[in-house]
């Protein structure tokens, strides 16, 4: 009885550990996936935006104009946009648990739009989930980042 006992709380202190340990970090897979998914837009890559917005993804811009996975595609797909730089800023990573973080930061685009050059700056959360093993993006919120005012002279 003794050695039931013994090989219980063996099994239980194991299941026990294995039920409070923490969950590996994600953040090396989703900033690699991160990273792709910015040069996916920037190179108008039709099949990796696809592979990396989840079906019911949304954004909502700095407008306050909400958005699907259909209208984000057709955005960076347009002809009359030229991407020539994304850059992140300050970039951040909150994990969420095992099958979801965010990834943030201040966004920098800059590139021409019907012949224009244009800049933006914004503060920006994409949050991933894993889904069939594939990190993608379910949701992004797009805030204006006001510039630095100029130093007084």
């Amino acid at each position: 009885m003794k050695s039931i006992a013994l090989a219980f709380l063996a099994l239980f202190a194991v299941w026990s550990g294995a039920a409070h340990a923490q969950p590996q970090s994600n953040r090396a897979e989703v900033m690699a996936a991160s990273h792709e998914f910015d040069q996916a837009q920037m190179h108008k890559d039709r099949a990796a935006l696809e592979r990396f917005l989840a079906p019911d993804y949304r954004i909502v811009f700095s407008s306050g104009r909400v958005s699907d996975r259909a209208g984000f595609i057709e955005n960076f797909l347009s002809p009359t946009l030229a991407i020539s730089e994304i850059r992140v800023e300050e970039p951040y990573y909150t994990d969420l648990g095992r099958d979801a973080a965010i990834v943030g930061g201040i966004g920098i685009i800059r590139g021409t739009e019907n012949g224009e050059a244009f800049e933006e700056r914004f503060m920006f959360a994409d949050t991933f989930v894993k889904r069939d093993g594939q990190w993608m993006v379910a949701y992004t919120q797009v805030t204006p980042f006001a510039r630095p005012a100029a130093a007084a002279q």
